[in-house]
């Protein structure tokens, strides 16, 4: 028996169509993340990583279409000065 994909379910195709199962299954706006060998947000959790030290993996791994090189560096630099000044004190 096949399970059948509710069409109300994708919107508007942002929304990749899933059978029943985990949240991490899907990803809403493309597929990023898709081609990494281990999803960042599991990586993440498992490291009870903070925010900012979180958003660094994130960018680290995930490398969308439309982005630089240099604008995926620069992200990930902005998040490295923002944990220097936040939670190291300096700036």
């Amino acid at each position: 028996m096949t399970d059948k994909v509710d069409e109300k379910k994708v919107i508007k195709g942002k929304i990749r169509a899933f059978k029943r199962g985990s949240a991490l299954d899907k990803q809403i706006g493309g597929l990023h993340y898709k081609n990494a060998k281990i999803d960042p947000i599991e990586l993440i959790v498992a490291h009870k990583l903070d925010f900012i030290d979180g958003n660094i993996v994130k960018y680290a791994v995930r490398k969308k279409d439309y982005e630089s090189n240099r604008e995926r560096y620069e992200k990930i630099k902005h998040y490295c000065e923002l944990a220097l000044e936040l939670k190291c004190g300096s700036h």
